[in-house]
């Protein structure tokens, strides 16, 4: 199918892109996405290409192939919503997404400076589009739509608000608060770094944030960075290192007198090692132990220290020192199975953990820790039918979450369904279990647990928007594969694919529209066409194919109304030049049906003809000069002198024009200009007939009297 190039129309003015793309990332999800996208982009898809663009850009965010071409899908469906559907919130909310990856997206000044002519246009578009919507400009007006765009997901354009927002100091730290959010949600990272910092910068107090920074920046792997500001957030929140260094300066005044007291020595290695200094602790411990042997407490707190440095046997040695003297110890026994876990030997520390049940059946670290050593010791049909036995929904759900998070999605999708049968009243079980089917491509069963929850949680947005969504990739998924089809030019499967998504929408209608095309059967695919117009009457490049198809068809008619439908809907359409094709063709039809009229002796329908054809074609000779022999037929003689004019006026090929122009003018008693005509035509006409002789014999007869005004020359 032929697409035309993309351009704006009406007030709008934009830049094409100009970035070279960069090479795709060389994961297959990624290149399944791109591909997807760029094929969408130019089957005009644009709905489509962006969901395409954003799952690849979720996969590799530094993809700039990737990041140019969702701008170029969100300034391409803008420019549709403005020119063609009139709908200026939803251009203005594309223009403010292509703006944000335009501008606030890359990390890297010279990406930005490299795109300032696309910038200034597209925000000369969305200021447009703001001014005839009244939108309110002010910084408070923008941070509430930006919320309203965040809560509605359309969380790139609400990142551009949000930057407008931030312009007031007053919102500076909490619009890039947001902006840092949005890009976490948007799987670009380091970005979400960037604004985390500059958000912190001016709430230094803020230790939700700092920790939102800290786990960013860990994330990331910039480790160095992450422990900062976990210690900063340690220190802002609890105080925790403030009262251990309170603690150890008390405790050195105190061993300064007493030297010798065990306990102060073993308090100060324990500060110590909160503190990390571990050489130091174990000095302190081992004076401690000499001083006091029986003392259970400093050989646990030495087991811990190798814990912490992962120096596993030698923590066993230690808790085994206190084991050996005190056998049902729970902590000693609880911290070796901890170092049995850390070690990964699962079946080892689940046995200690059940001695320690054994003993104390109330153990609470036993209890929470034992659930985490079968979850990662059992198959997870095992583990699940243990929480259905002995958990509660939450650790159910929370089992599920994980395997969600693990892409074990089969086995997501069980343990989610388990949550539910012991607690349905968790919405987000719904939500998830529905996304583990739409990851497996099951839009069946995922819309029809998203109903279910629909009718149980009605005024659940996070429903009504999931539902949104898992129907939009159900489709998408759909016309993907019917346009791989088409691809691979498996016609009639295609449209099968098409047909086979319900609703219908236009790109599912265009699709089998293209398919009959492909397969040359034009009423078809005219007839799809024209179901995608009723879909969509304001796209212009419908009524352009209709009016190519009906052109290759010869229907002149048809196809000339149709392209003047196009150009009227985007006057800058390519079907300009084939309406002028069209034109002529139908033209020549019309005249020659007008000539077959003629030699009927049909005037009156042939007159109808010529004057059609003069209608779309002024200059057409041909239909002067017939239209000339119809009024010589009706004695309409100066009628038809006004026509020969016109033939020698708009062509050369009519010497005989001279001849029916004289033989008129002779008529008219107008000799001059007989005798005139009469001589052009025997210089111009070569063949030896009988209009050749009268034309020699009628000028003698005329050249006596010619200027001199006589008029009693005999015929």
């Amino acid at each position: 199918m032929k697409r035309k190039a993309l351009v704006t129309i009406c007030f709008f003015i934009m830049c094409a892109a100009i970035c070279t793309p960069s090479i795709a990332a060389s994961t297959e999800a990624f290149a399944l996405h791109y591909n997807a996208a760029q094929n969408y982009l130019m089957q005009n898809q644009y709905s489509s290409a962006i969901v395409e663009f954003r799952k690849a850009l979720r996969i590799n965010y530094l993809d700039n192939s990737a990041r140019v071409g969702i701008v170029n899908a969100y300034l391409a469906r803008a420019t549709f919503y403005a020119n063609q559907q009139k709908d200026f919130e939803k251009a203005a909310n594309d223009f403010r997404s292509a703006l944000f990856y335009l501008k606030i997206y890359p990390d890297n000044e010279q990406t930005v400076q490299n795109s300032a002519a696309m910038i200034t246009s597209a925000a000369e578009n969305l200021n447009q589009c703001l001014k005839v919507i009244s939108f309110d400009t002010t910084s408070g007006a923008r941070y509430k739509k930006a919320e309203e765009l965040r809560a509605s997901g359309n969380l790139s354009a609400a990142a551009y608000e949000f930057s407008k927002a931030a312009e007031n100091q007053k919102l500076t730290a909490d619009s890039n608060t947001q902006i840092a959010d949005l890009f976490k949600h948007l799987g670009n990272e380091p970005r979400s770094a960037d604004y985390y910092k500059a958000a912190l910068e001016l709430k230094p107090a803020d230790g939700l944030l700092r920790m939102k920074y800290a786990r960013t920046l860990d994330k990331l792997g910039r480790y160095d960075e992450a422990v900062v500001q976990y210690n900063e957030a340690l220190a802002n929140s609890r105080g925790d290192m403030e009262i251990l260094y309170a603690l150890e300066r008390i405790y050195l005044k105190k061993l300064a007198v007493t030297p010798s007291d065990a306990e102060l020595n073993a308090n100060i290695g324990a500060i110590k090692q909160a503190q990390g200094d571990f050489e130091t602790a174990l000095s302190y411990y081992g004076k401690a132990e000499k001083l006091n042997p029986s003392n259970i407490t400093t050989r646990l707190n030495v087991g811990t220290l190798f814990q912490q440095r992962k120096e596993y046997q030698k923590a066993i040695q230690s808790y085994d020192s206190v084991l050996t003297l005190y056998p049902n110890n729970t902590q000693a026994l609880l911290y070796k199975a901890q170092v049995y876990k850390e070690m990964g030997d699962n079946n080892t520390a689940l046995n200690l953990y059940k001695r320690i049940l054994s003993i104390d059946p109330n153990n609470a670290g036993a209890k929470a820790e034992i659930g985490d050593v079968m979850k990662n010791s059992l198959e997870p049909a095992e583990y699940l039918a243990f929480l259905k036995k002995s958990g509660s929904a939450g650790e159910i759900y929370d089992y599920a979450y994980k395997l969600h998070q693990e892409n074990k999605i089969d086995d997501a999708i069980n343990a989610y369904k388990a949550s539910i049968e012991k607690d349905s009243s968790r919405v987000d079980a719904y939500v998830n279990l529905a996304i583990c089917y739409s990851a497996k491509n099951n839009y069946a069963d995922a819309i029809s647990i998203l109903n279910t929850a629909r009718a149980k949680f009605p005024a659940n947005n996070l429903v009504l928007k999931t539902l949104q969504n898992v129907q939009s990739d159900s489709t998408s998924t759909k016309l993907a594969e019917a346009a791989k089809s088409y691809e691979n030019k498996d016609y009639q499967q295609a449209i099968q694919q098409y047909l086979a998504i319900n609703p219908a929408t236009e790109d599912s209608v265009l699709g089998i529209a293209a398919s009959y095309q492909a397969l040359k059967d034009y009423n078809s695919a005219i007839e799809y066409y024209k179901k995608a117009e009723q879909i969509n009457p304001k796209n212009a490049e419908i009524p352009y194919y209709i009016g190519y198809l009906y052109s290759e068809q010869q229907n002149w008619t048809l196809a000339e109304n149709y392209l003047k439908k196009a150009i009227g809907l985007n006057p800058q359409s390519e079907a300009k030049e084939l309406l002028t094709y069209v034109e002529q063709n139908g033209a020549i039809s019309i005249l020659n049906e007008g000539i077959e009229l003629y030699e009927q002796n049909n005037y009156q329908n042939a007159l109808i003809k010529f004057n059609n054809v003069l209608q779309k074609e002024a200059t057409n000779a041909y239909a002067y000069y017939y239209r000339g022999l119809i009024y010589d037929e009706q004695k309409q003689t100066k009628l038809a002198i006004n026509d020969y004019l016109n033939v020698l006026k708009y062509s050369n090929e009519f010497p005989i024009a001279n001849y029916m122009l004289a033989v008129d003018y002779d008529t008219l008693n107008n000799y001059n200009e007989a005798f005139k005509y009469y001589q052009t035509f025997i210089t111009s006409y070569t063949t030896d007939d009988e209009y050749l002789k009268y034309a020699k014999s009628r000028i003698e007869e005329l050249r006596p009297f010619v200027n001199r005004g006589g008029n009693d020359i005999k015929r």
